[in-house]
């Protein structure tokens, strides 16, 4: 019955189960009820230079240009993109939410891909996400920064969320790829997220927070969730009656 995913034994049971198939450790539900650390580390614009990094407690950002498959009218071909290489810091996984800023975002629509994940980095980690094409866009404005530090279970869980539906770029998330398994099913609570965001109800670290404690499989985020700042609520969290 779809009650019994709401019972703490359930619950429990589901996170052990999904520790056991990603290979990671499986935490003790009180470690699952503390807040999460969350860091709002840079708010504002700053012009992002080729070679001047930008450090933050957590990461370490670098804009380069590199030489990427493009696709244009259906042809492929290399040609210089604007590159952006995340460094994560620490020793922790973190969730992380880096927004930058072009010229004219839709020129950038031809650039290529590289491979990554758009919403978590591991420890000690670093990888590159193309902006656009260099010669479509000569400048990068940083917005923001801002990271969740996250148990292994957590980070595979929020990996697997769709970046573009759960308040990502389009632009900077696509070649998006999760730690593990795969990416989470398209249900209604991603309109459910776009449409609260747009209302100002909630943001970014309400629903990673959520992601975080609840397998996407088999629970939905929901308007009244907010990023918890106590370990005093039960889990798994449901919407009340």
């Amino acid at each position: 019955m779809p009650e019994l995913k709401f019972s703490q034994p359930i619950y429990q049971a589901l996170i052990e189960q999904d520790a056991k198939k990603y290979e990671v450790p499986s935490p003790a539900l009180a470690d699952l009820v503390q807040p999460i650390p969350y860091y709002d580390e840079i708010r504002g614009r700053r012009p992002l230079k080729v070679g001047k990094p930008i450090d933050t407690r957590h990461l370490k950002v670098t804009l380069s240009v590199e030489k990427r498959q493009a696709l244009v009218e259906g042809q492929t071909f290399r040609t210089d993109h604007l590159v952006l290489t995340i460094e994560n810091r620490t020793d922790s996984y973190l969730a992380y939410r880096v927004v930058t800023q072009v010229p004219r975002n839709q020129k950038c629509q031809n650039k290529g891909d590289i491979p990554h994940n758009a919403i978590v980095i591991g420890p000690k980690q670093t990888l590159s996400r193309t902006e656009c094409l260099f010669r479509d866009a000569s400048t990068v404005d940083l917005l923001s920064i801002e990271v969740m530090e996250l148990s292994a279970l957590a980070a595979t869980y929020v990996s697997r969320l769709p970046p573009a539906l759960v308040l990502y770029d389009a632009r900077t998330s696509s070649g998006h790829v999760p730690l593990a398994g795969e990416l989470c099913p398209q249900t209604f609570s991603w309109r459910e997220i776009r449409d609260g965001v747009e209302r100002n109800e909630f943001d970014w670290k309400d629903v990673m927070d959520f992601y975080a404690r609840h397998n996407c499989d088999e629970y939905a985020f929901f308007r009244a969730y907010r990023f918890r700042t106590d370990a005093t609520a039960p889990l798994p969290s449901r919407p009340t009656p």
